[in-house]
């Protein structure tokens, strides 16, 4: 029995590389920032499955249908999610209006606030240490692959230097620094570090 050209497909490395990267991209949204890479690459990979009786294969390439699928199916994603951080029941908290005792003393929840629990409150995205590591180790490798002067770039940036600053403080033109800053984005890109 022949099997279905979506599902034939979804063992290319195309498909697999396109749903790893769209995986990637969607975990570094707030709505994603607990969510395992793993976790959603398998629903991406079942909006795909689900979809894959609409394939015809007289309007487009099987790899043009999944990609489309999956856009779609990340969108949809970052909608339910955000429907769900809205939802009504939800008991919320003013950090201004709110007081409580610390030490004796009456204080807004703005004031006892840590960073860990602003990010949270804003849905940010909070990397656990080894997350860090990992990325710190994979930035290492990707900066060692490039030239010293992209390297002097990307250190700059890493500072958060904008253009300008970059420019200026290498001495090379704006045009430089833009450029530079292309080729860096496009070697990270490579290396999946986007």
């Amino acid at each position: 029995m022949p099997t279905h050209p979506v599902h034939a497909a979804m063992s290319s490395d195309y498909v697999k590389t396109l749903i790893r990267l769209k995986a990637r991209q969607l975990r570094r949204r707030s709505e994603f920032c607990r969510t395992p890479v793993k976790d959603i690459e398998q629903e991406l990979i079942l909006h795909v499955l689900r979809k894959a009786h609409l394939y015809d294969a007289a309007r487009g390439a099987v790899n043009t249908f999944v990609a489309t699928v999956v856009k779609s199916a990340a969108a949809m994603m970052c909608r339910d999610r955000r429907r769900l951080k809205r939802a009504a029941g939800l008991n919320l908290q003013s950090l201004e209006g709110s007081t409580l005792l610390d030490e004796g003393e009456e204080k807004t929840l703005a004031d006892v606030i840590i960073d860990d629990d602003l990010r949270r409150r804003h849905a940010g995205y909070m990397a656990s240490d080894e997350d860090r590591a990992c990325a710190s180790a994979d930035t290492s490798v990707a900066l060692s692959g490039l030239s010293s002067s992209l390297r002097a770039v990307a250190r700059l940036l890493m500072e958060g230097a904008k253009e300008a600053s970059v420019a200026t403080r290498l001495g090379i033109s704006r045009r430089q620094a833009r450029k530079a800053i292309e080729e860096i984005r496009e070697h990270f890109l490579r290396a999946c570090l986007e």
